[in-house]
């Protein structure tokens, strides 16, 4: 049931109009990484990018798929590995959600880099490019780090009423409450 809402909640904030990059998907990798086994947390993300590209792509006109797509869900898969790997860590989640997002930055912006010819690929090029991102940085970083304190206070009250379904909580409560 909670990977379902997951999937909706960052489908849903993704689409809906937002400031630039302050939807809840990296909190959600972050958040999916803490509490669920890592095949189900990757095939969510995998699962709320896809939809919310597809949706988005069809309002805007652009394709839902492109070069850059696998260093953008790059980026939500090291959130979710971080989540993970910082799940039993006070401040875990918080630390999760930071070094995701500077993480996601740098996955997607080279892969803007690389896939596109905005820039030149030489290290200048590069350079510029991360830059031109800087604007954009700030909003994912206080979007990951709003999103993730909100899904992790959330989590709590679901967890004690849906505790008994093994597919999602792999995780006890304790552990999260180290956030």
């Amino acid at each position: 049931m909670l990977p379902a809402l997951l999937i909706v909640l960052c489908v849903v904030l993704r689409v809906v109009p937002h400031p630039p990059n302050f939807a809840p998907v990296g909190a959600t990798a972050v958040f999916a990484g803490r509490t669920l086994k890592p095949w189900m947390a990757l095939s969510l993300i995998i699962a709320a990018m896809l939809v919310g590209d597809v949706i988005l792509a069809s309002l805007h006109g652009y394709p839902p798929v492109s070069l850059v797509t696998p260093f953008v869900y790059g980026g939500f898969f090291v959130q979710a590995l971080l989540g993970r790997a910082l799940r039993s860590t006070k401040g875990g989640a918080v630390g999760a959600a930071l070094g995701g997002s500077i993480a996601f930055f740098a996955l997607s912006n080279l892969g803007v880099w690389a896939a596109r010819s905005l820039y030149p690929h030489t290290a200048a090029g590069l350079g510029a490019c991360y830059v031109a991102a800087l604007p954009f940085l700030g909003g994912t970083l206080l979007g990951d780090l709003v999103w993730t304190l909100i899904l992790s206070a959330a989590y709590r009250p679901m967890a004690a009423r849906l505790e008994s379904r093994p597919l999602w909580v792999p995780v006890s409560t304790k552990e999260l409450a180290a956030v």
